[in-house]
This record gives structure tokens, sequence and C-alpha cells, in this order.
């Protein structure tokens, strides 16, 4: 029974990441995150100069 339960919870788990990765696109850039992190910050300055 645990089996078939973990297995389910796994299945589900791969299907939502495919399914993020299909709604964001296949070729999601960096800037399509809604996070920040210090790459973007770096990338900022250097686009600005």
């Amino acid at each position: 029974m645990a089996t078939i339960i973990l297995s389910i919870v796994i299945i589900s788990f791969v299907g939502y990441v495919i399914y993020r990765w299909v709604k964001r696109g296949f070729g999601a850039e960096c800037a399509d995150c809604e996070s920040t992190c210090p790459v973007k910050h770096e990338m900022k300055r250097t686009e600005e100069h």
C-alpha cells in the first residue's frame, strides 16, 4: 500500500514539474524568473554601461 501511495506522490510531483516547465516555456530565461538574485543585478549593471 505504501508503495502505491509513494508512486502516486512521485508521479504527481513529476507531472507538476513538467507542467511548470511547459507553462513557463521550454527555453525560459533567467529574466523570466520572478525572484531576485545577484546574477540579475550584475546583468542590469552591465546593460546600463
